[in-house]
C-alpha cells in the first residue's frame, strides 16, 4: 500500500503549523480566538478531505461509466463534541450531481460505493463518528445514506 509522509513546521504565528506534503504546501490555524486565522483549523481540513476523498471516488466511478458528468459538489457540515477530546458528532454530506444522461440509480450506485467500499478519509472517521449522506441529482433529491465499511473492512483485513 501507498507511503505517506507529511512534514509540519510551526509558523511562529497563532497556532500556525505549515504543512507540505509531495512538496505542495499549506498552512493550517486556530480559529481567531486562539489562533491567527493563517488557514483552516485541522478538522476543517479533516473534513474538506472527506468531501474530496469521496468526491475523486464518485467522479471516478460516473466517468468509468461513461455520463455526461457535468458537475460533482460534495459538501458537509457537522459539529464537535464538548470536552476532550473534541470529535465529530455526527458528519452530514451532501452529493450535489449533475448531468444530463445519468439515472438516479448510477448517481446512488456511485456514491454508495465510496461510501462503503473506497472513500478511506471516510472509513478512518466512521468508527467514532457516524457519517449521513444525501445525493441529490440535477438538483432533486433521490437518497439518502449511512457510510458503513463494515463489508469492506473484513474483505481488506482477510489474509
Amino acid at each position: 500500500m501507498g507511503q505517506m509522509e507529511t512534514k509540519t513546521q510551526w509558523t511562529g504565528k497563532g497556532l500556525g503549523f505549515a504543512a507540505e506534503s509531495r512538496g505542495l504546501k499549506f498552512v493550517m490555524d486556530g480559529k481567531p480566538a486562539d489562533g491567527s486565522d493563517q488557514g483552516p483549523s485541522p478538522k476543517e481540513v479533516l473534513l474538506a478531505s472527506i468531501c474530496a476523498c469521496s468526491g475523486m471516488d464518485v467522479v471516478s466511478i460516473l466517468q468509468k461509466m461513461r455520463l455526461d458528468l457535468q458537475s460533482c459538489d460534495v459538501d458537509a457540515q457537522t459539529e464537535t463534541t464538548e470536552g476532550h477530546p473534541a470529535i465529530f458528532k455526527l458528519v452530514r454530506v451532501q452529493y450535489l450531481i449533475k448531468g444530463s444522461n445519468i439515472k438516479p440509480e448510477q448517481a446512488i450506485k456511485a456514491v454508495t460505493l465510496s461510501m462503503t467500499k473506497y472513500c478511506g478519509v471516510t472509513a478512518m472517521v466512521c468508527p467514532t463518528s457516524p457519517v449521513q449522506f444525501e445525493i441529490f441529482l440535477n438538483t432533486e433529491k433521490i437518497h439518502d445514506g449511512k457510510a458503513d465499511f463494515t463489508e469492506a473492512m473484513k474483505e481488506s483485513h482477510k489474509s
